[in-house]
């Protein structure tokens, strides 16, 4: 049995009762194509093959590879692509131009780059299923008004519906993570583009807020926007950026562009 690599950030999911959850809350159909982040050793690839049409997973550990390949050779429809997920374009995966349901268990040291993968991918997902360290997670379905609220919180609200599930305890993996963990779902919003000029306009405002996110946002806005022109779109210009909502965003974005 091959060890978890803390330098990986690796904790296996090993408790069948969750994976039995994660199945049932998923619900896999007979037509969907899969694509898994982290196959690792294969406990969640294993259920979810006979379910659907296709699986696609991605493992970066080699030395997980040999068993994910026995896996391959066995069945007739996983393929395993080893290496960086952040290498990886769903563009070149998708065959007949069908979407992929995503789902993965992720290493908290690369679950903000991830997250920023998905965005970049979106058009060709589904749906998304991530498991989190529950900090990171609850800060993605954070609203505003939260310590935990923050800029990749407003750009996961701006490209995802999203709904938070189940918590998932420690004891779930191997080895037992310190914290606990968190199950959620995202679904891309129709026409939401992070490559878009609406999006690259909300990256940079929030940017040039969240960099400063002690202060009033009429502070760290001098250079672009007066006091009273918040005041114009109904938002205090004594707030912090936590307390603004994306549709507030949305509405300085708008009224820059005039």
């Amino acid at each position: 049995m091959v060890r978890a690599k803390k330098s990986l950030g690796q904790n296996f999911l090993t408790d069948e009762l969750i994976l039995n959850r994660i199945l049932e809350t998923v619900n896999p159909k007979k037509q969907d194509q899969f694509f898994e982040i982290g196959s690792g050793r294969g406990a969640l690839t294993k259920k979810l093959m006979p379910k659907i049409k296709r699986i696609d997973g991605v493992e970066i550990d080699k030395d997980l590879i040999s068993s994910l390949r026995k896996l391959e050779s066995s069945s007739t429809n996983l393929t395993i692509h080893q290496g960086s997920i952040l290498k990886i374009n769903l563009d070149k995966l998708s065959r007949n131009k069908s979407k992929f349901r995503v789902i993965g268990n992720l290493p908290y040291n690369l679950s903000s780059k991830i997250m920023l993968w998905t965005f970049n991918n979106a058009e060709h997902i589904f749906d998304i299923h991530y498991m989190f360290q529950k900090e990171f997670g609850e800060r993605l379905v954070s609203p505003p008004g939260n310590k935990t609220y923050g800029r990749l919180s407003v750009l996961t609200q701006y490209m995802f519906d999203s709904e938070d599930l189940f918590k998932i305890l420690p004891e779930s993996f191997t080895p037992k993570p310190s914290v606990d963990s968190i199950f959620i779902k995202f679904q891309p919003k129709l026409q939401k583009d992070i490559n878009s000029l609406e999006a690259i306009r909300l990256q940079e405002l929030t940017r040039l807020m969240f960099s400063k996110r002690r202060k009033k946002i009429s502070t760290s806005c001098k250079k672009i926007l007066q006091p009273n022109e918040f005041i114009d779109l109904g938002i205090d210009p004594d707030d912090r950026p936590e307390s603004l909502s994306l549709n507030d965003f949305l509405k300085i974005i708008k009224y820059l562009s005039k």
